[in-house]
C-alpha cells in the first residue's frame, strides 16, 4: 500500500510491505524495496522521469508473526505456506 506523505505541499510515496516473518531473506527485501518503490515513483511521477521521486520514496517491510496472520478464516502456518507456494 503506497501513502502519500507530504512534505511542502509535494506528496511523497510511502510503501508499507507486511510479510510473514522469516520468508524473505535480506537480498530478497532489498530487492523488493527497489522494485516497489521504483514502479510507485514511476506511476506517481508521470509524466516525469521517475528518477526524480525515487529518492524521496518511503518503503518500509513488516515481518509479522504467524500466530498474528490469518486467510480465509484460518491462522497462517508455515506448513500452510509451504504448501501454497509448492503448488
Amino acid at each position: 500500500m503506497a501513502l502519500p506523505f507530504h512534505q511542502g505541499g509535494i506528496s511523497l510515496p510511502f510503501i508499507n510491505i507486511k510479510v510473514l516473518k522469516g520468508t524473505l531473506s535480506k537480498e530478497k527485501k532489498q530487492e523488493m524495496i527497489k522494485r516497489v518503490s521504483e514502479t510507485v515513483a514511476e506511476i506517481e511521477a508521470s509524466p516525469n522521469p521517475k528518477d526524480n521521486l525515487v529518492p524521496y520514496t518511503w518503503c518500509v517491510i513488516e515481518e509479522v508473526d504467524f500466530e498474528n496472520w490469518g486467510i480465509g478464516g484460518n491462522a497462517v502456518t508455515p506448513e500452510m505456506l509451504k504448501a501454497i507456494l509448492e503448488g
